[in-house]
């Protein structure tokens, strides 16, 4: 039986980290608690899919009457 290991993302070493941390009773600093969010948003955006700022848009087809117009134009 062969086991995939699975990769280790940033987002992995970050909030292992800041959970250690934690776990350990001490207190995060502001740098690190955005750093945390950061990270997570970042998790939650693989879930998810693209945010709206990273998805790309494809155009909507001419119609066909506008292509006809133009097929109209092209001999001119």
């Amino acid at each position: 039986m062969v086991e995939q290991i699975g990769t280790i993302t940033s987002a992995d070493i970050v909030l292992g980290m800041l959970g250690r941390k934690l776990g350990s009773g001490q207190e995060l600093t502001m740098a690190e608690t955005l750093m945390a969010f950061t990270e997570m948003a970042k998790t939650r955006m693989n879930y998810y899919g693209p945010s709206p700022a990273n998805m790309r848009l494809k155009p909507p087809p001419l119609p066909e009457d506008v292509r006809g117009v133009l097929a109209n134009y092209t001999g001119i």
